[in-house]
């Protein structure tokens, strides 16, 4: 029998014993139950002869088999993949406990009972089929994957290998007119997003009852923020007659930090959550991977993701729903951060997300061509079940979410109105690893998605908002040269007397449109913050500076992406602090 054969035809029932009259109960109820006994043995060279020889798809082992290690041949079995049901007699020992430990497939006790027997074997082959079905699966996506990390290798290299050349280009030949008409498109559409986040938005119907809901955290050494994060969520006004409307799933994976204990203890103080505890070899595998673990134990027919650092008020989730109207499949609340005055970097990144929220605000009045951001994203369950549920091999799971919800003809949008809230990173190396992922994540998509999007029947102007979102890191290399080119020259023409260093001649309005796109979105951005006139104008300046930081990362990824020899997640750590 091959390693991984289904059944074809008659199940073969193998019968390992030496007593003649089980051996003959057995072959009389399972030719009874019309399946075939193809023989049996009791001498350990003729179990694994005829085993082999006769294909047996299921094996009864009699325990009570003399001078016989059972361990030690069950252990020997396990290489015919072969599922086994033990036959016990009155005594229960030590290497009997074990077998029942070790084995998966079931027992049954003498005296036989005919209808237990039938019932073990057909509950046996069942369970084996289906294994052997998801390890097939789980084989073409090993595969699957295999061959797409190629294709981001390769397109990785290509994509490289091409910015830089251009701007090799540009500086030896002292013109980078091209470069302001390949930024007309990308600058283009960040200068409509711009615009487009100005009008208000629709503003959604309540539900005429509160759908009931499932919140998920994933958490992996989480100590610092997963009890505030818990209570948090905990705190939610979210009931029908006093009874909570909502269940929150908490996954530890494989914490090996105090995750466990804490969520142990919250369990006493708040019994409505329920924690799933992943150990390994499935923990530390990927995000994907716990959120579906978490998707069959749950029982809302919305399901809610937040991060481990989630704080959150109490009438979010009242809020939230709203956006999930009938042909809405997901919703983005927008994120702010608890700590974004504790340093420059964590100040930054609010306003960073202010301007994402903008864009998603816009894409949202374009047609609900929004994306899912890992933390604050409610999507409902059907859909994610009819999109092969979450890849757990992707490095960004919530935008490979979304791109699937979308080329099926779903639509995700933006909620606004309320906000989750979470934890700035505080260092640069941290800040670095964490964008490097998002950056691998936009990247996988963009080169494994790409093709489908242009064939896919979705409208022209969502597919066309679609590739400029994930595309969004490619072109950052080369907008922000442009940037320096100009400054550059603007230096070279204050000092040197109107001396152009490198040439950028398009038409006036073409270099206008390539310069101060990306302008708008910071400004509407950090208008909504009501800043005064000295705090805007520092935080516009900050930001610009900021945002230069996408030069290294194009670098810093494009280097992870054509090295790494797998798909790996790595979670961002969150230290815990003061929330402002």
């Amino acid at each position: 029998m091959t390693e991984f054969q289904l059944i074809d035809g008659k199940p073969k029932i193998f019968a390992i014993s030496s007593q003649k009259e089980l051996l003959g109960f057995i072959q009389e109820y399972v030719e009874n139950y019309d399946y075939d006994f193809v023989g049996s043995a009791s001498k350990k060279d003729d179990i694994f002869r005829k085993v082999d020889e006769l294909e047996a798809n299921l094996i009864f082992l009699d325990s009570e088999i003399p001078d016989m290690d059972l361990i030690e041949l069950t252990e020997d079995l396990e290489l015919f993949n072969i599922p086994i049901i033990i036959i016990i007699g009155d005594l229960f020992n030590e290497t009997i406990d074990k077998l029942l430990m070790s084995n998966p497939y079931g027992y049954l006790i003498k005296p036989l009972d005919e209808d237990e027997l039938q019932r073990s074997m057909a509950v046996a082959l069942r369970k084996h089929e289906q294994n052997i079905q998801n390890v097939k699966f789980a084989q073409s996506k090993v595969k699957e994957k295999s061959v797409e990390l190629l294709i981001e290798k390769s397109d990785s290299s290509l994509l490289l290998i091409l910015c830089i050349s251009l701007i090799i280009i540009a500086v030896l030949s002292r013109n980078a007119t091209w470069l302001q008409w390949v930024l007309l498109i990308p600058t283009g559409a960040m200068l409509i997003n711009s615009l487009v986040s100005l009008k208000k938005q629709k503003k959604p119907k309540p539900p005429e009852t509160l759908p009931f809901v499932s919140i998920f955290i994933p958490a992996h050494n989480e100590e610092f923020t997963i009890a505030d994060t818990v209570r948090s969520v905990c705190g939610l006004d979210y009931h029908i007659d006093d009874e909570p409307q909502y269940e929150l799933i908490v996954v530890n994976d494989g914490s090996t930090d105090n995750t466990g204990e804490i969520l142990a203890n919250l369990k006493k103080e708040l019994p409505q959550v329920k924690i799933v505890t992943r150990h390994p070899p499935r923990s530390g595998k990927g995000k994907g991977f716990v959120l579906n673990d978490a998707l069959t134990l749950s029982r809302g027919e919305i399901i809610g993701v937040f991060d481990a650092d989630t704080q959150i008020k109490p009438d979010y989730l009242k809020t939230v729903v709203q956006y999930l109207g009938e042909d809405i499949d997901g919703v983005q609340s927008r994120v702010k951060m608890f700590n974004k005055n504790e340093n420059f970097l964590a100040r930054m990144q609010h306003v960073e997300f202010s301007t994402f929220g903008n864009t998603l605000i816009a894409k949202d009045n374009l047609g609900h061509t929004g994306f899912l951001g890992g933390n604050g994203q409610f999507v409902k369950k059907q859909a994610i079940v009819d999109c092969g549920k979450w890849d757990g091999f992707a490095v960004t799971e919530d935008l490979n979410l979304a791109i699937k919800i979308i080329l099926q003809g779903g639509k995700i949008s933006y909620c606004g109105e309320c906000a989750v809230y979470q934890e700035a990173v505080t260092d640069w190396r941290a800040f670095f690893r964490q964008r490097t992922r998002w950056a691998i994540g936009n990247f996988e998509t963009l080169f494994v998605y790409l093709p489908q999007i242009l064939r896919s029947d979705i409208p022209l102007l969502k597919k066309f908002n679609v590739i400029e979102h994930i595309s969004f890191y490619s072109f950052n290399l080369l907008i922000f040269f442009g940037f320096v080119i100009t400054i550059l020259n603007a230096i070279s023409w204050f000092f040197f007397q109107n001396v152009t260093l490198i040439r950028m001649e398009a038409p006036i309005i073409v270099g206008i449109l390539s310069a101060i796109a990306f302008f708008p979105g910071m400004i509407f951005a950090l208008l909504r913050d009501n800043l005064s006139a000295l705090d805007f104008v520092k935080d516009m300046v900050k930001y610009y500076i900021y945002c230069f930081h996408l030069i290294p990362l194009f670098f810093l990824t494009m280097h992870n992406m054509m090295t790494r020899k797998e798909r790996k997640w790595a979670k961002t750590v969150h230290k815990g602090g003061k929330t402002e």
